[in-house]
């Protein structure tokens, strides 16, 4: 492998910053300092700091000195160190005043030589975990070995993946603002039952006691909730599909209208709050439990609903279907569940302080908005569970949000959880710096390190704090001297 050229006053800068360390060789005649086998980007560094106070070379000899990369069956010899006795440095000057080159690094012997060694080559894969050593030669006048041996320098290998092992990116949240006015909604379907064409609310009528105890009980939840305020509430009736659709209307509107006055009444709750309309003939609700049914003749019935596009033709094709013993059984055991009303609440939710906001999450998260979620979440440590949880809660409650889902990405990061945040991602603002820099924390911990630093400097540029201390961290570690 071609080495480049040598960085001498680069490594310097390096070498300044290291701690003291040596090692010794060549039976112990040298010592070496501040060993440096440093990767970064497509190159790795080798420098060190060489001491020869003890070491003796005969005039008409010289020591070669090789670094070398070894791993396996790869090897890296980085430029070679000739260290001349006083004859063999006059001869190689001859040659060289004669225009003989040779690629090595020169060193006329002398007591007390005190020298800087670097050099910089093309980093490959195979070099992270190779052994760095010195291969040392003793050759006569005429360069034949006299003795040759092998020594490790050192097995640290320090790589950028290496140095990044430790790095903690920070991922990004997005606080949302405040719901100014927080509109929320119970819905409760409710199967009052009446008796034939009859429109009066009747408590002891079947079950009917059950049904109004359930209403009653939610009118009770939201009134005695001193941060609830009723704003609305909406009935709206649906009929079976039998008899003519004006009949139904008529009777379905007199229904509502008898248990709207029965509710404001018993419920205290002004008939000016009240709202109703009609839902009309609820023949998909009909499909659904001919669908759940056991009945034998279900799938011919779907059929006749979904292909008959007149309603008066569709009921009479359904009376008539084999006899009309069909029909009997769905009068008795199926459209009765069809002649219901849903019983909608709508209320506005005060704005909590952030004590209130922290027990609500915990007795019913449907009443905070995404920023009381996103300041609960704050007050617990982040990776925590706590932490996770409040920001989960805020996106059950807003599965399509882009805010909460990029929130719960970030908070998913936190614990490196990786499939949980990039499925979250996908619901998130692509364009916005936020997802940028926790597109980049993604990537960093899947160990697609190029991908992860073009993210933290595009997020960055896009204005991103949480991506400059991200790039901030990166330069130290990846700088960090080993």
């Amino acid at each position: 492998m071609k080495v480049k050229k040598n960085l001498l006053l680069l490594v310097l800068a390096f070498l300044c910053a290291l701690p003291a360390s040596s090692k010794k060789f060549y039976n112990d005649a040298i010592e070496m300092s501040d060993i440096l086998l440093w990767q970064q980007g497509p190159s790795i560094t080798a420098a060190m700091n060489i001491e020869m106070d003890d070491l003796q070379i005969k005039p008409d000899q010289a020591l070669v000195l090789i670094p070398t990369l070894v791993s396996g069956d790869n090897e890296l010899a980085f430029q070679p160190i000739i260290i001349n006795g006083h004859k063999k440095q006059k001869a190689f000057n001859k040659a060289v005043a004669k225009g003989t080159t040779i690629n090595a690094l020169v060193v006329p012997y002398q007591k007390d030589e005190d020298f800087v060694y670097s050099q910089v080559a093309d980093y490959e894969p195979w070099m992270a975990n190779a052994q760095f050593v010195l291969v040392e030669t003793l050759v006569d006048k005429k360069d034949r070995p006299l003795m040759t041996s092998q020594e490790v320098i050192t097995n640290a290998v320090s790589t950028e993946a290496k140095r990044l092992a430790d790095l903690q990116p920070v991922a990004a949240f997005i606080e949302p603002p405040i719901e100014v006015e927080k509109i929320r909604s119970i819905v409760y379907n409710t199967f009052l039952e009446f008796p034939l064409n009859q429109a009066k609310v009747l408590p002891k009528y079947k079950n009917n006691a059950a049904e109004l105890d359930s209403i009653h009980a939610l009118f009770a939840k939201v009134k005695t909730d001193t941060n609830l305020v009723i704003t609305k509430v909406v009935i709206e009736g649906f009929a079976s599909p039998e008899g003519p659709e004006g009949f139904n209307e008529q009777l379905s509107k007199r229904r509502m209208e008898a248990l709207k006055a029965y509710l404001s009444k018993k419920d205290n709750i002004s008939p000016d709050l009240y709202e109703t309309s009609f839902g009309g003939e609820c023949w998909e609700g009909l499909v659904t439990l001919l669908e759940l049914s056991t009945m034998p003749d279900k799938d011919a019935l779907i059929n006749i609903i979904n292909t008959t596009t007149d309603d008066a033709e569709r009921k009479q094709k359904i009376k008539d279907f084999n006899g009309g013993e069909p029909y009997k059984y769905m009068l008795k055991n199926i459209y009765p569940y069809l002649r219901n009303a849903t019983c909608q609440i709508d209320f506005r939710v005060k704005a909590l302080e952030l004590e209130q906001a922290i027990i609500v999450l915990e007795a019913d998260p449907t009443l905070l908005d995404q920023n009381e979620f996103y300041q609960v979440a704050f007050t617990n440590k982040r990776g925590t569970p706590k932490f996770i949880g409040a920001f989960e809660a805020a996106v059950q409650q807003n599965p399509d949000s882009p805010t909460a889902n990029l929130n719960v990405a970030g908070a998913y990061l936190t614990k490196k959880d990786i499939k949980r945040a990039e499925r979250a991602l996908g619901k998130a603002d692509k364009k916005t710096a936020e997802y940028i820099n926790n597109l980049g924390v993604t990537n960093f911990y899947k160990g697609n390190f190029d991908d992860a630093l073009k993210c933290f400097i595009q997020a960055e540029q896009m204005g991103s704090k949480d991506a400059r201390k991200n790039l901030k961290k990166w330069m130290d570690a990846v700088n960090r001297k080993q």
